[in-house]
């Protein structure tokens, strides 16, 4: 065998080795890193991230990676995380979620960010490095939770020749851009909108089907602001599919919104559908409160079998709160959000204004919908 003989086989196999190995490491699918701070300066993150499935592999493991540490401004430096879990459920990722915490020294503006490679292949729009970056604003005496937000929140599945239509649903003043590229996207994904109320848009969504790996049709982003500069940058992928000739669509938990006053009893029953008429199976996930802390469990309940939510808000506070469900065919799932607005009964006024109040506060409670994937 001559010298440059073997020279080619082992070029061809070192080749062969690089592709596969770029080929394994491809796993990425999407992230979100939400932080909030005290009043003495400590930061809490919530942190989701979406990674191709790989049965019977554990959180934090390949390619279950998870977020192996924050690079934090103003000389925090690299934090890791305090714990880390997954969901398998859904057949078309693995979401890893992580809580990291952090003292702040000073007042300020701090930055936290992350990054590695690569994402998961086929995804006409993204490959490469990936990573999210998100920033928090602290006075150095007060609480701040500019912005609350769940990315499991929004629908990733769009049907094609369908506008698709649901809302970030975020607690906070803040504004959105849609314009916003993450790492390794090369473009925007097609069509895609956020309006001024955090509702997103596709008009007439055609995306390809990605035969690599399901669910990872078209890559999206934005950036979620507020007006002290904190931020959260998300990430993550739609599935697109047709009506009629795919075999099994996701769940939808439909988004709710109620007003009402402090002290009533909020009973809701969540609307959770199947366009195959799957059976829909529904979960609690969380209840928090405008400043992300959980509500206190004994003050309500949730009922799997009927999807009954009910909440005596008798003794909280004015204010924002959302409760997140989450329902599954068995092998898509959806979630979905009850906002509850709250609000301070109007004091005591004269005896005439006291009748003409009594004839409102039935009519006070209200709810409105917002769709989700269809208008």
């Amino acid at each position: 065998m001559s010298k440059i003989f073997k020279s080619s086989l082992v070029t061809v196999a070192v080749a062969a080795t690089l592709i596969s190995s770029n080929a394994s490491a491809s796993h990425f699918r999407g992230a979100a890193v939400v932080p909030t701070v005290s009043a003495t300066g400590l930061v809490t993150v919530d942190a989701t991230s979406f990674w191709r499935l790989s049965p019977g592999t554990s959180a934090g493991s390949f390619p279950h990676d998870g977020i192996s540490s924050l690079s934090v401004t103003g000389g925090v430096g690299s934090v890791s995380a305090n714990s880390i879990s997954q969901n398998t459920s859904d057949s078309r990722r693995a979401a890893v979620s992580q809580d990291f915490s952090f003292q702040l020294p000073s007042a300020g503006l701090y930055t936290m960010s992350w990054s590695s490679g690569s994402w998961v292949s086929g995804v006409p729009n993204a490959s490469g490095s990936y990573g999210t970056t998100s920033s928090i604003f602290w006075d150095g005496s007060t609480a701040n939770s500019p912005i609350i937000f769940d990315i499991q929140n929004i629908q990733q599945e769009v049907v094609r020749g369908t506008t698709y239509s649901d809302n970030l649903d975020v607690i906070g003043t803040v504004t959105y851009d849609d314009t916003h590229v993450s790492t390794g996207m090369s473009s925007q994904a097609a069509g895609f909108s956020i309006d001024a109320t955090g509702q997103i848009t596709i008009t007439n969504p055609q995306y390809a089907d990605n035969l690599s790996n399901p669910g990872a049709d078209q890559a999206y982003s934005g950036t979620i602001d507020a007006a002290d500069g904190s931020s959260v940058e998300f990430v993550w992928l739609f599935d697109a599919v047709d009506t009629g000739t795919v075999t099994n669509q996701a769940p939808t938990v439909v988004d709710d919104v109620v007003n009402a006053l402090v002290g009533d009893t909020i009973s809701e029953t969540i609307v959770m559908t199947d366009p195959d008429l799957d059976p829909v199976t529904g979960s609690f996930i969380s209840f928090l409160d405008g400043s992300g802390s959980a509500v206190n469990p004994a003050s309500y309940s949730f009922t799997p079998g009927t999807y009954a939510f009910e909440w005596d808000s008798t003794g909280f506070a004015a204010g924002t709160y959302q409760a997140v469900f989450e329902g599954s065919d068995g092998s898509l799932t959806d979630r979905g959000t009850l906002t509850i607005n709250l609000t301070e009964p109007v004091a005591a006024v004269s005896a005439p204004s006291i009748f003409a109040l009594g004839g409102l506060a039935g009519l006070f409670m209200f709810r409105s919908r917002r769709n989700k994937r269809k208008l």
